[in-house]
């Protein structure tokens, strides 16, 4: 595990509660590692991939919202 650099952010989905952290890397990619985790489950990924699915999150919602807005017409 690389060393905690900060913790960025908390995220609530349902009861749960995840601390978000950015890690200092852990190999020679280069790339910092993103921590989501609580007490019961715990998700790593280097920072590159964090942003390839916030991104794919993001682009979900807006196509979401999309297809509602055609569906109440």
């Amino acid at each position: 595990m690389g060393e905690l650099i900060r913790k960025v952010s908390e995220l609530k989905i349902g009861n749960e509660t995840f601390a978000v952290e950015l890690n200092e890397c852990t190999n020679d990619t280069g790339y910092k590692d993103i921590h989501i985790q609580n007490d019961k489950f715990r998700l790593n990924v280097p920072q590159n991939e964090f942003m390839q699915m916030a991104a794919c999150v993001l682009l979900a919602q807006k196509q979401l919202k999309l297809i509602k807005q055609t569906e109440d017409k």
